[in-house]
């Protein structure tokens, strides 16, 4: 027997029944379907959240446990059903006014947080739609486009309304009193 031959049974794609194969991507190692493209399945190799503790509470889109997770973003409270269920506790207390995706115009704005823990805004459409807005979006109707979000800027000392509309960004400077 060789040192290196695997001794482990071969996984099936549950989805076609045809071998799974080890693969790598741009976040790792996983297991691919190997009638890809025809099949899309995969199985992440590594778990992407780490589990602290688990919780009393009940999610309230699937009725599993919530688990207390730390993740690439920090500690969030989530839904021991994952990747089933994406149920995540948001802050409580913290009322967001909701916008429309300007791009879409289907989804709304959500804030997220990114990688260095500094919170942007996008669409909850993702990864269909794109948009992200740097700053936290308020209603103010562009003069140019009639695009109904803008964020702030200050700008060579004076404030600026920024279109959110990204083929337009038009700028109009805040009139302080």
């Amino acid at each position: 027997m060789s040192l290196f031959k695997s001794t482990k049974q071969s996984e099936i794609c549950p989805e076609c029944g045809s071998v799974l194969q080890l693969k790598q991507g741009k976040n790792g190692l996983f297991l691919g379907c190997s009638s890809y493209p025809d099949c899309n399945y995969i199985k992440p190799l590594h778990q992407t959240s780490h589990i602290i503790k688990e919780l009393d509470e009940l999610c309230s889109e699937c009725g599993h446990k919530l688990q207390l997770k730390q993740g690439h973003y920090g500690i969030f409270i989530g839904c021991s059903n994952y990747p089933k269920c994406h149920f995540i506790v948001n802050e409580e207390g913290v009322v967001e006014e909701e916008f429309d995706c300007p791009e879409c115009k289907t989804h709304k704005l959500v804030a997220r947080k990114g990688r260095s823990g500094k919170t942007f805004y996008g669409c909850s459409g993702f990864p269909e739609c794109k948009f992200t807005l740097a700053t936290k979006p308020i209603k103010f109707k562009c003069s140019e486009c009639d695009c109904e979000l803008a964020t702030i800027k200050k700008l060579r000392g004076k404030k600026v309304y920024i279109c959110a509309n990204k083929h337009c960004q038009h700028q109009t400077e805040i009139q302080e009193n």
